[in-house]
């Protein structure tokens, strides 16, 4: 009976951090100091595994639809795989999987440590809401940060997509980029902006709320790091199809 009840009442209690944190955004204009910093954090020390991630995926991206269409279908056609394919979904689901990787980690890790060691029930004790002054500027940072950083992203996948493609392939540039242009829709901008505004929203509030809520020393801060990245990937996974659906399902 334990077993079954637990998982609900974890997500009792995670309803409950996510409306306080909502509630603490009427005071956002005494953390402005604070997100700039996490922006800092999430987005600016993140951009060079970004980049580097963003390459390789790029590569495969190219390598996988050139290698098996290249004898069959023209270029344009295949420009227009890699940019339906990088926008829409390599981009902003891996850039998001590098974040939950190296920021969710790191988030879960900061404030449990926060609680174990007790600053955050002193922070209580003194009359601040933990909420607005911890939790708050994180979220604002992230669903700030993580969008531009899957722009970077899709920039530089495509950008090596192109490279490998006409110079590896031999695969006429122009003709490329024509499949681009072509097969470009608004819509493949707005779903690449919603998923990673989305992912961050995932990253955040899971890492926060499973370092807020550590117990158990430098073990439980391990464990909630460890479940943070986790539950953070799965959720990325199963809202990348939720929103996938909803926009090209129908």
């Amino acid at each position: 009976m334990d077993k079954l009840l637990k998982p609900i009442e974890k997500v009792g209690d995670f309803a409950i951090f996510f409306i306080n944190t909502i509630l603490a955004l009427g005071e956002a204009n005494k953390v402005f100091g604070e997100v700039f910093r996490q922006i800092a954090i999430i987005g600016f020390d993140s951009l060079l595994i970004v980049g580097g991630s963003s390459t390789f995926v790029g590569l495969v991206a190219a390598l996988l639809v050139s290698f098996q269409v290249k004898d069959y279908v023209p270029a344009n056609i295949i420009g227009m795989g890699i940019w339906k394919g990088t926008i829409i979904e390599l981009a902003p689901v891996l850039t998001a999987l590098v974040i939950a990787g190296r920021v969710g980690g790191g988030l879960a890790s900061q404030l449990g440590t926060m609680r174990v060691t007790e600053q955050i029930d002193a922070l209580e004790v003194m009359g601040i809401n933990p909420y607005r002054f911890i939790v708050l500027p994180r979220v604002i940072a992230s669903i700030i940060s993580i969008p531009i950083l899957t722009a970077i992203a899709t920039f530089i996948s495509i950008s090596a997509a192109l490279i490998f493609t006409t110079y590896v392939y031999g695969m006429p540039y122009n003709d490329l980029v024509a499949g681009m242009r072509g097969s470009y829709q608004d819509r493949d901008l707005l779903v690449g902006a919603v998923k990673s505004i989305v992912f961050g929203i995932i990253i955040t509030f899971i890492s926060c709320y499973e370092g807020f809520n550590s117990e158990g020393g430098a073990i439980g801060v391990g464990l909630s790091a460890m479940r943070a990245v986790v539950y953070s990937s799965v959720l990325i996974l199963v809202a990348d199809f939720i929103i996938s659906y909803y926009f090209y399902g129908g």
